[in-house]
C-alpha cells in the first residue's frame, strides 16, 4: 500500500513537472539574455524536482523491499 502512495506521489509530481515545462515552452523565446537564463534556471529546478520525485520513489521501493526481507 505505501509503495502505491509512493507512486501516486511520484506521478502527480511528474505531471506537475511535466504540464509546467509546457507552460514555459508554449510561452515562447525569451529574447533578453537574461531571460533565457532565468528559463534555463526554471528548466533546471523542474528537472532537479522531477528528478527528487524519482528519487523518492527509489527510496520508498528500497524501504519496502527491506521491510518485507525482515518480516521474513
Amino acid at each position: 500500500m505505501a509503495n502505491n502512495t509512493a507512486f501516486q506521489e511520484w506521478r502527480r509530481e511528474c505531471e506537475a513537472v511535466q504540464k509546467e515545462m509546457d507552460r514555459l515552452i508554449t510561452a515562447g523565446r525569451p529574447q533578453s539574455p537574461e531571460e533565457r537564463q532565468v528559463r534555463q534556471l526554471q528548466f533546471s529546478a523542474l528537472i532537479e524536482r522531477r528528478d527528487a520525485a524519482a528519487r523518492n520513489l527509489l527510496r520508498a521501493s528500497i524501504r519496502r523491499e527491506e521491510a518485507q526481507g525482515s518480516a521474513e
